[in-house]
């Protein structure tokens, strides 16, 4: 298996929207490789008006600066332990690091050993777990990096579209069984449908353009009621439920001019916990 694509393009957009000022993630351009690197070059000479129609970059840096919100949330109350699942280029794990806290990022093990190398520089960073979230078991494969008597936060960002619904329900149910009571999940579904405009059709063409020649098709797809269902059918409990359209209005600020009213509401965020 190839390094994820898709992935890099998450990189890419990171390091766009801190142009913009929409996210604080100085980290991004530095986790590109060559052709993404050329690409946010690119866009970030670009005026900021030919940002104002893109619903995509919107809904990423709200639903992007909730995980953040989350992860701070978390760390100010004291939990001292997070695993990033799927993580690709993410640069949380070097962004919000603390004394005492432990960040673990699970992902396939070409993923990661090019995550390695771009990421050399940074110093210290996470406890890297090579497994394949589509066959693997993520609470086992995380056992061997996490001390499952503590309180951990999960973060599952972007990553449910990409597997079976079947293998969604399994990995989260096996976090519950695993971790321990106090611990958190934070993941984000897309909907089973979405509003028909024509920003949220462009939308759709231009992600399934973005994949072209990957094998990372969207797979699990769930309206809210069907997301909830599924969250608690895996033993969490739902804390937060907020909409990429209310990430970005809470989070975004108007001065980056992109199109947050034009956001598609039906995609979610969710916060779950685990009784303590």
């Amino acid at each position: 298996m190839r390094a994820s694509w898709t992935a890099q393009g998450a990189a890419a957009q990171r390091a766009v929207l801190t142009d913009l000022g929409a996210l604080d993630d100085p980290l991004a351009r530095q986790m590109l490789g060559r052709p993404m690197a050329t690409l946010a070059w690119a866009l970030g000479r670009l005026p900021r008006a030919a940002f104002a129609r893109s619903v995509t970059l919107a809904g990423a840096a709200g639903s992007q600066r909730w995980f953040d919100a989350v992860l701070v949330e978390a760390l100010d109350d004291g939990v001292e332990q997070v695993a990033i699942l799927g993580a690709g280029y993410d640069a949380r794990s070097w962004r919000f690091a603390r004394d005492g806290v432990r960040f673990v990022e699970l992902d396939h093990a070409a993923t990661q050993r090019e995550k390695v190398r771009v990421a050399s520089a940074l110093g210290p960073g996470p406890t890297f777990v090579a497994a394949d979230l589509s066959t693997d078991d993520a609470a086992t494969a995380l056992g061997a990096a996490l001390d499952l008597g503590r309180p951990t936060l999960a973060i599952v960002e972007a990553v449910t579209m990409y597997l079976d619904e079947a293998v969604v329900r399994r990995q989260l149910a096996g976090l519950a069984e695993a971790l321990a009571p106090g611990s958190r999940l934070a993941v984000n579904v897309l909907p089973a449908t979405s509003p028909d405009s024509g920003r949220n059709r462009r939308q759709l063409r231009l992600q399934r353009l973005a994949r072209t020649g990957t094998d990372e098709h969207y797979r699990c797809r769930l309206d809210p009621d069907a997301a909830r269902e599924l969250l608690e059918a895996c033993g969490w409990t739902v804390r937060e439920q907020i909409t990429f359209a209310e990430a970005a209005e809470r989070f975004v600020p108007r001065s980056t001019r992109l199109p947050i009213e034009a956001v598609d509401p039906r995609k979610t965020c969710w916060l779950a916990t685990l009784p303590g």
